[in-house]
């Protein structure tokens, strides 16, 4: 009774080396691209919350043209447009793209 209690140890064997290495590379992958868009949150080109301008949309306006607009203004080009954008929907809490002429949207300047 006792030998049928006993378990076997069983040793892990690598079948295939190639296998294994294609594994080994996509799990680092994976573990590299996550930390990137983790830590891209803490860029030092982020733009900081402190002071905002109250901006009214017109007609044909876009968030990529505000944003270029804003850019030229505030910044001298040197913030990437799409970071803009982003700064813009999180702020005025925007689910998607879209905006409305006469819409007053906060931009952080």
């Amino acid at each position: 009774m006792r030998s049928s209690m006993k378990r076997k140890s069983r040793k892990m064997k690598i079948v295939s080396k190639t296998r294994f290495a294609m594994s080994l590379t996509l799990i680092l992958v994976f573990v590299m691209s996550t930390s990137m868009i983790a830590f891209g949150a803490f860029d030092s080109d982020a733009i900081e919350e402190s002071d905002y301008k109250t901006y009214t949309v017109q007609s044909g306006d876009t968030l990529w043209s505000i944003a270029s607009t804003m850019n030229q203004e505030h910044f001298d080009e040197t913030k990437d447009v799409r970071k803009l954008i982003y700064a813009i929907r999180k702020t005025n809490q925007l689910d998607g793209h879209t905006i409305f002429i006469g819409q007053d949207l906060q931009l952080p300047i």
